[in-house]
């Protein structure tokens, strides 16, 4: 490889690109294997296709594979490498791009190809390169880079860049942590360098946008999200110190409130349907009843439904209508105006992206304490083993895990998601009076 101050200066004449002082740090190093942990918009994505493209230009004939674990992300890097190469009078002429089915980017004898590592690495097996970057590394599964990156790269002996926000404590951690250690160790891999840039070290970040964004996320979102930390329980949606924080501040009288809204998160296949109650209190939500069931009918299933939003006042609802909620949704309607109660009912289809708003919601009213749960042994098992999992395809799924329920977390963030969005907020929230809430 030539000399990495060599690509800095080609990518400034080519490009006018200006590396930012972390970024040519990173740039400068030209380890074997190279890590870093990076929050986001540190620039990895810019600093990534700028170096994937200078080598392509200064080491004729190479091959260099970028990696991640979806389509759409490793356009990414590919997409920013073909605008570079295209964008310049002086590598525009011997540019070739073919798009599909995978994007393959040819410069005079020199070959970048994108491909994904879900399907456990299908699509990479049978390639050989001198060079593999991984974006969002820690998102890929382990025996992908153990049983089909690693062996491309050992023929030739190549080289192999992991850039990522961190992930659980998974092979991106272990390799972090092996480019840390002192070279005077006696197990230190000369080979291997790894670096931590944290959002704030981007000069052309506001420090308003990152303090946005800390206001907006959990503590724990946002340590690993913008100070690009690894967290042992960061598989875990909610901390157990928030959960209990939550439980102690369950009022010791039974709990009143005039309005409430609910969720319901219907029953499917062995699952149980669930229906969680809360009281609104200005920026405050307070539990006030939950039911959870299951081997119902239908028909017995909504009589027990509409029951339980009568007791607890609720005058907004909102279910999952993922599936069988989407009938069920139109027959609890249908309930409501029989029974003559005054009240919204509204429904939201559960998709990867809409559950993650939902769970982010609550696990932010968690983190900043404003929220209030009963200790019902059901609903804090479930938000103790609720968590972010890796898919196939290199997705973040938020489920329990295995053998676990999470019934009562969904009715709950439905809960919560409907008092953000009706503005519900009232002064009557107090202690003492009748109790409005359910059997836990």
């Amino acid at each position: 490889m030539l000399d990495a101050k060599k690509r800095l200066l080609l990518a400034e004449w080519l490009w006018g690109w200006k590396p930012h002082e972390t970024q040519r740090i990173w740039m400068l190093n030209d380890s074997p294997v190279k890590v870093a942990a990076c929050g986001r918009r540190w620039g990895k994505t810019e600093s990534a296709a700028v170096d994937v493209a200078s080598t392509a230009i200064t080491c004729p004939g190479s091959i260099q594979m970028i990696v991640s674990p979806t389509y759409d992300q490793s356009r990414l890097i590919s997409d920013t490498v073909e605008r570079l190469l295209l964008g310049s009078s002086l590598t525009r002429s011997v540019t070739k791009v073919v798009r599909t089915p995978y994007p393959k980017i040819s410069v005079g004898r020199s070959v970048i190809m994108a491909r994904t590592a879900d399907e456990d690495g299908r699509n990479l097996r049978g390639h050989s390169a001198h060079r593999v970057i991984v974006d969002e590394a820690a998102y890929v599964r382990d025996r992908v880079i153990q049983e089909v990156i690693a062996p491309m790269l050992a023929d030739i002996g190549g080289r192999l860049v992991m850039i990522s926000t961190p992930f659980g404590k998974n092979h991106f951690y272990r390799a972090f942590v092996r480019g840390q250690m002192p070279e005077n160790e006696p197990n230190h891999a000369q080979r291997i360098r790894s670096f931590r840039f944290p959002s704030w070290l981007n000069p052309h970040i506001r420090g308003d946008y990152i303090e946005a964004q800390r206001a907006e996320l959990t503590p724990r979102q946002f340590a690993v999200e913008y100070e690009a930390q690894f967290l042992d329980d960061q598989s875990s949606v909610f901390a157990w110190d928030d959960i209990e924080a939550a439980a102690s501040a369950y009022p010791d009288a039974p709990v009143c409130c005039e309005f409430s809204v609910a969720g319901i998160d219907w029953a499917r296949y062995g699952d149980y349907t669930a229906l969680v109650a809360v009281g609104v209190e200005d920026s405050m939500l307070v539990v006030t009843g939950i039911d959870r069931f299951n081997g119902m009918g239908w028909h017995r299933q909504i009589d027990r439904a509409v029951d339980f939003l009568r007791r607890h006042k609720v005058s907004a609802v909102l279910t999952d209508q993922t599936s069988v909620g989407d009938p069920l949704l139109e027959q609890l309607r249908a309930a409501v105006v029989e029974e003559g109660l005054e009240m919204r009912v509204e429904g939201l289809v559960f998709t990867n992206q809409s559950k993650r708003e939902l769970i982010d919601e609550l696990a932010l009213r968690f983190a900043r304490r404003k929220i209030a749960i009963p200790r019902n042994e059901e609903l804090l098992r479930e938000l103790q083993y609720f968590e972010y999992q890796l898919t196939d395809s290199g997705r973040v799924k938020l489920q329990a895990v295995a053998g676990c329920n999470d019934d009562l977390v969904a009715a709950l963030a439905l809960a919560c998601w409907q008092a953000k969005q009706t503005g519900v907020a009232t002064s009557c929230l107090t202690s003492g009076g009748r109790s409005t809430a359910a059997s836990w």
